[in-house]
C-alpha cells in the first residue's frame, strides 16, 4: 500500500512537472511567435504612413512641375521610387524591412490585384507619378496624367492604406486578446496541479508571462522609432488623465510640436537622418518633461504632450525648455552632424473635456501661426471658450 501510493505520488508529481514544462514551452513559443508578428504589424503601420506621406509628396511635386518648376521633377522621380518600393514591400514581404508577406485572406484581398486592389492602384500611381515627370511640362499630354494622380492621392490610396493600418490595428488587439487567454489558461493550469510543491515552478513562469504581456503592450502603444506613445496610447493615456482632471477639476494643457524644416533634413542626410533626428527630438523631450506629463508621437515629425495640473503659462514654460533643449541637440548622421529646431503651439485644455479634439484644433492652428512666423519658436492660442458643451464622446478623436 505504502508502495503503490509513494509511486502514485510520484507519477503524479512527474505529471505535474510534465505539465508544467509542455505548457512553459508552449507559451514561450506562443509568446515569440506573437512578439515577432507585433513587429511585423509595427514595421507596416509605420511604412503605411509613410507612404500616406509619399503620396501626398508626389501629388505636390507632380503639381510644381506642371506649373513650370523643373527642380520638382528630381524629387518627383526619388519619391515615387521610395513609394514603389515601401509599395512592393507590403505588397509582397521585405525581409530588410522587417516586414512580412500578406497572410491573411482579408489583408490579401487589400491587396488583390483582380479587383482593383492596393497592390495595382499603388503600382499605377508610382508610374503614372514616372509618365508625368517624363513630360514637358504645361502640355495637354501631362494635364491628362496629373488629373487621375492628383485624384487618387487624395482619397483612394489614403483609404486603403488606412485600411492596412486599421487591419494591423485589430490584429494586433486580437493578438493580447490570444495572450491573455493562454496566460489565464496557463495560471488554472499551474494552480491546480502545482498548489503546494512546484512554487519554484510556478512563480518563474508567471513573472515570464507577466514579462511577455507587458512587452506587447509596450510595443501595442509605443511608437518603434522614438520610443513615445503612438497615436492610440496616447489617446488612451490622455483620455484616464482628463477624467482624473475633471474629477478633481484641475488645469491641463497641451502642446503641439512639429519638427521643422523636416522634409529638407531628410533630403539632405535622408531618411536614416530623418529617424535619428526624430530619435533625438524624443529624448530631448523626455528630459525636459516630468515623470506625470504625456508624450505621444501623433504622425509623422509631430509630438503631442499632455501636462496635467498645468495651466497656460506653465505650458508655455515647458515648451520654451523644450524648444531651447532641441536647438542645442547635435545629430549624427552619415553626412555629418547636424541641428534641428522645433516648433510648438501651447493651449489649455477646456475644463470639462473630455477628449482633446478642440485643444489639438488650438494648438494646431497655433503651431502654424509658429511656422508662419519664422519656426523655432512657442505660439500659445487664444483662450479656448469655455461656455462651449464638452463633447460627450470618451476617446480622443483622431486628428489630422
Amino acid at each position: 500500500m505504502n508502495e503503490i501510493s509513494t509511486r502514485s505520488l510520484t507519477v503524479a508529481y512527474s505529471m505535474a512537472l510534465a505539465i508544467v514544462a509542455a505548457l512553459s514551452f508552449f507559451s514561450h513559443i506562443t509568446i515569440n511567435n506573437i512578439l515577432h508578428e507585433q513587429e511585423g504589424s509595427a514595421a507596416i503601420i509605420n511604412i503605411s504612413g509613410r507612404q500616406r506621406m509619399l503620396s501626398q509628396r508626389i501629388a505636390s511635386m507632380a503639381a510644381q512641375y506642371a506649373l513650370g518648376d523643373a527642380e520638382a521633377k528630381a524629387e518627383l522621380v526619388a519619391s515615387a521610387d521610395r513609394f514603389e518600393r515601401y509599395h512592393r514591400a507590403l505588397a509582397h514581404g521585405d525581409a530588410a524591412l522587417n516586414i512580412p508577406a500578406p497572410t491573411s485572406p482579408a489583408l490579401a484581398a487589400i491587396y488583390a490585384t483582380n479587383g482593383g486592389g492596393l497592390d495595382a492602384a499603388g503600382t499605377a500611381f508610382a508610374a503614372r507619378a514616372r509618365a508625368i515627370a517624363n513630360l514637358a511640362p504645361g502640355g495637354d499630354a501631362l494635364r491628362a496624367e496629373l488629373t487621375p494622380l492628383l485624384a487618387e492621392a487624395r482619397m483612394p490610396l489614403l483609404d486603403s492604406l488606412e485600411e492596412v493600418v486599421t487591419f494591423q490595428q485589430r490584429t494586433s488587439e486580437m493578438q493580447l486578446a490570444r495572450l491573455e487567454t493562454l496566460q489565464g489558461g496557463s495560471l488554472i493550469v499551474v494552480l491546480l496541479t502545482l498548489f503546494a510543491e512546484a512554487v519554484g515552478i510556478f512563480r518563474p513562469m508567471v513573472a515570464k508571462i507577466q514579462r511577455y504581456t507587458s512587452e506587447l503592450l509596450r510595443i501595442a502603444n509605443r511608437d518603434p522609432l522614438t520610443g513615445a506613445l503612438n497615436r492610440k496610447g496616447f489617446a488612451d493615456h490622455a483620455a484616464r488623465e482628463l477624467a482624473r482632471a475633471n474629477r478633481y477639476r484641475r488645469p491641463t494643457s497641451f502642446l503641439m510640436i512639429d519638427a521643422d524644416h523636416f522634409k529638407l533634413i531628410n533630403d539632405r542626410h535622408g531618411h536614416a537622418g530623418g529617424d535619428a533626428a526624430l530619435g533625438a527630438i524624443a529624448n530631448a523631450l523626455g528630459e525636459c518633461l516630468r515623470p506625470a506629463d504625456i508624450l505621444g508621437r501623433l504622425g509623422g515629425e509631430e509630438f503631442g504632450v499632455l501636462l496635467p495640473e498645468t495651466g497656460q503659462q506653465g505650458a508655455i514654460a515647458a515648451a520654451e525648455r523644450i524648444r531651447k533643449r532641441v536647438e542645442t541637440l547635435q545629430v549624427a548622421s552619415k553626412s555629418g552632424a547636424f541641428q534641428c529646431t522645433v516648433s510648438i503651439g501651447a493651449t489649455d485644455v477646456e475644463p470639462g473635456a473630455v477628449d482633446l479634439k478642440s485643444a489639438m484644433e488650438r494648438a494646431d492652428a497655433a503651431l502654424y501661426r509658429a511656422k508662419a512666423e519664422g519656426r523655432n519658436r512657442v505660439i500659445a492660442s487664444a483662450a479656448p471658450s469655455f461656455e462651449e458643451a464638452a463633447p460627450t464622446a470618451p476617446a480622443m478623436a483622431e486628428a489630422g
